[in-house]
């Protein structure tokens, strides 16, 4: 009898347990269901959504006319996911034609790529199946239309989409925008949230104009391909607008190209010595201070002059010549007399004046700005120097801004690359008297003088030709290697141009300013006014 009371007890003891146990669980069930219900079901959605970011598309840079310089593309590539299925392939074959076959995609059991480079509409075709096992993801291409013709000014984009040249790295950081955030799930019922929004990129309008670019290009490189010369560079400015239209480079390369050489833009970022294409702005500062006139006789007689024991020398002796004259032929001897009439002091105020030496205020990375020698004890050799051209430096863009003085009655513009509705920044440099006075000597340059090569048919044009030595790695100047250049006005009813050209180190026999850069000068000048119908 005790024996089956024991029993009773242990067994009643272990349905007692069982039961407590039983009722926790139960519990337990109930408050997970019902407490916890927001906490699992925030776990399901983690488990199905993931969040992606969504690029932001590269802004364009286009010409004034709102021709693409350089421009994104978005494009899409399609991938199959593991569990891609028969159903799935024969979905996305009636859209695509796919090179593979099912059997293929199936056998590899991971993320394989079935198809790149969608269009628009073939991207939205496939969305609209709203496939599970398919993922679709966007990258962008850059593309610059005009390849080679404006590349060292525009630059070009890397494959990560950061800029690396020329205005595509000054503008980086504005033409990136701001990547958007986006969840995304793969149950096809469900479409992806916004998280944030896209920033696209800023979009820029340059002064350029595309159709003037490729005239300015066109010629400069073949002229520097003619002359068997090493490089070149040319700017057309519009000294109405004060707004640059073209700058050309030569050497190029092809942006689009992943084997693209890159070349600096000659005309922003070099400084070089400028030669006799100077002489007008030390002309311009002695007719302003009153020191000369046009007509005033200089003797440059007996064709040289030593100064520190050195010669300066003019091809000729020219005997006695106006300051007209001293232009028109670009007489060494007259300018050097010149310099050394107007003193070093009045030299570099008038050449900074002008805008050389100076920082420009254009957005471009490296710009150059040059020097002027104005050391302590200079030499007189050197001041009459600095009177052609020489112990200074000054960029493709100073010179061709310092001419546009004389076409601008007297005023230096702040020229400018982008679009917009303010005023270029102006200063007065010299009278507007000197400015006309100046510009009747350069006429006579290419009427009568060193420029005649300059001239074209049916419009008159006013200029100055240079040529100068190049420095030598060993010093002093390489005899063999020159620079030759060209800076003008044109056509002179309108005064609406400032055209400057440069070629350096032309191979030829052929090597000054006058017969190398001036008929380039003209070339530009004739293609470019028939197009703007001046």
């Amino acid at each position: 009898m005790k024996n089956n009371l024991g029993l009773s007890w242990r067994a009643l003891t272990v349905y007692l347990t069982l039961f407590i146990i039983f009722c926790a669980v139960l519990f337990r069930i109930f408050t997970i269901q019902f407490n916890d219900r927001d906490f699992l079901d925030s776990k399901g959605e983690r488990m199905i959504l993931t969040s992606q970011v969504i690029p932001a598309l590269r802004g364009g840079i286009y010409d004034r006319k709102n021709f693409p310089l350089a421009v994104s593309v978005l494009q899409y590539n399609l991938f199959a996911l593991r569990n891609f299925s028969q159903e799935d392939y024969s979905a996305v074959q009636e859209i695509l034609p796919i090179n593979k076959t099912f059997k293929e995609i199936d056998e590899l059991k991971r993320k394989s790529l079935l198809f790149s480079n969608l269009d628009f509409s073939q991207y939205e075709r496939i969305k609209e199946l709203r496939l599970d096992a398919i993922e679709i993801e966007s990258f962008q291409k850059r593309y610059y239309p005009l390849g080679e013709q404006v590349s060292t000014l525009i630059g070009f984009a890397g494959k990560d989409g950061i800029g690396l040249e020329g205005l595509e790295n000054i503008l980086d950081d504005r033409l990136s925008g701001i990547p958007g955030m986006e969840t995304v799930t793969r149950n096809a019922s469900r479409k992806p949230k916004e998280e944030s929004p896209v920033t696209p990129g800023e979009n820029f309008h340059l002064t350029i104009d595309s159709r003037i670019q490729f005239y300015t290009f066109k010629h400069l490189s073949r002229f520097i391909i003619a002359n068997n010369a090493k490089g070149g560079s040319a700017i057309i400015l519009d000294n109405h607008s004060g707004e640059i239209l073209a700058i050309a480079s030569y050497p190029s390369y092809n942006p689009n190209s992943r084997s693209r050489i890159i070349q600096r833009n000659r005309a922003l970022v070099d400084a070089f010595e400028p030669g006799s294409i100077i002489k007008p702005l030390a002309l311009a500062k002695g007719i302003d201070l009153g020191l000369i006139s046009l007509d005033q006789l200089i003797d440059t007689s007996p064709g040289f002059i030593s100064l520190n024991n050195r010669k300066i020398l003019d091809p000729q002796n020219y005997g006695e010549l106006t300051i007209k004259e001293i232009i028109e032929k670009s007489s060494q001897v007259g300018a050097s007399k010149l310099a050394l009439l107007i003193g070093v002091d009045g030299l570099a105020s008038s050449y900074k004046a002008f805008g050389l030496s100076k920082p420009s205020n254009l957005l471009f990375p490296g710009l150059a700005y040059g020097t002027i020698n104005t050391r302590p004890n200079i030499s007189d050799h050197e001041i009459a120097s600095l009177g052609f051209g020489y112990n200074m430096t000054a960029s493709a863009l100073q010179v061709a801004q310092a001419y546009s003085v004389f076409a601008n009655e007297g005023y230096l513009k702040d020229f400018k690359i982008f679009q917009s509705d303010e005023e270029v920044y102006k200063q007065r440099v010299i009278s507007s008297k000197t400015a006309s006075q100046v510009l009747l000597a350069l006429e006579s340059v290419v009427k009568d003088g060193t420029g005649k090569l300059a001239s074209i048919t049916d419009h008159s044009v006013a200029g100055k030709t240079g040529t100068s030595h190049k420095p030598s790695a060993s010093g002093g100047y390489d005899k063999s290697k020159y620079i030759s250049s060209f800076a003008g006005i044109a056509p002179l009813t309108s005064k609406r141009l400032t055209i400057f050209v440069s070629i350096e180190e032309p191979g030829l026999n052929n090597y000054s300013g006058g017969e190398v850069a001036a008929p380039l000068f003209a070339a530009i000048s004739k293609d470019v006014l028939n197009y703007l119908d001046e």
